[in-house]
C-alpha cells in the first residue's frame, strides 16, 4: 500500500483541497482529485526524506507556544528598541556551536531565531557544527547565545532525542 499511496495523509488533504477549490462534487473534479491525490505524492516523494524522528510530541507542542510566546514578548521589547535611540542599539553577529544533528532539527532551530524578532539566523556551516546569528542589540554575547541554546536547542534535544555533545579537551563527549 505505502506503493501506491507513500504520503496518504498527504494524498488525503490533497483530494479534500482539490473538492474546495473547485467547489463540486462533479464525477470530473473528483476524479481529477483522484489523480492528483495519487500522482503528486509520487513525484515529491524524494523531498519527504526525514531524517529526524520526533520522540517527543508533547514537548514539540510545549515548545510551539514557548516559541509563540517569545514571539510576542520580542515583538515589544524591539519595537521599543527601535522606537528609542538608535546609537544604543549594539547589532552582533555570533557564532552559536551546534549540539543538534541533522537538518531538520537544525531548520527548526534556525527558524525559530529568525521568527523571533531581533534575531535571524544567517548561515548554518557546511559541517553543521555552527550557527551565525545576527542580533539588533546585544550586551552580553556569550549569554545571548547560552540563553538560545538554553531555551530553543535544549528542547529540541530533547524533542529529537539527541543529547548535548560537550568538549573535554581535545575530545568531543556525548552527554
Amino acid at each position: 500500500m505505502k506503493k501506491f499511496i507513500p504520503q496518504p495523509v498527504l494524498s488525503l488533504v490533497l483530494f479534500v483541497i482539490w473538492l474546495l477549490l473547485n467547489n463540486s462534487i462533479a464525477p470530473v473534479t473528483i476524479v481529477s482529485a483522484f489523480l492528483i491525490a495519487l500522482i503528486l505524492p509520487h513525484l515529491t516523494k524524494r523531498f519527504w526524506l526525514i531524517e529526524a524522528k520526533i520522540k517527543r510530541p508533547v514537548a514539540f507542542i510545549e515548545y510551539l507556544l514557548l516559541v509563540l510566546v517569545d514571539i510576542v514578548r520580542a515583538n515589544f521589547v524591539v519595537a521599543a528598541q527601535v522606537l528609542g535611540r538608535n546609537e544604543s542599539l549594539d547589532a552582533q553577529f555570533l557564532k552559536m556551536e551546534l549540539d543538534l544533528e541533522g537538518s531538520l532539527p537544525i531548520s527548526i532551530l534556525a527558524s525559530t531565531i529568525t521568527l523571533t524578532p531581533g534575531t535571524v539566523s544567517c548561515r548554518v556551516s557546511s559541517d553543521q557544527q555552527y550557527l551565525v546569528i545576527h542580533i539588533l542589540h546585544t550586551t552580553d554575547a556569550k549569554a545571548d547565545i547560552d540563553a538560545m541554546k538554553q531555551r530553543y536547542e535544549a528542547r529540541l534535544l530533547t524533542i529529537f532525542g539527541q543529547q548535548k555533545k560537550e568538549i573535554q579537551g581535545d575530545k568531543e563527549v556525548v552527554s
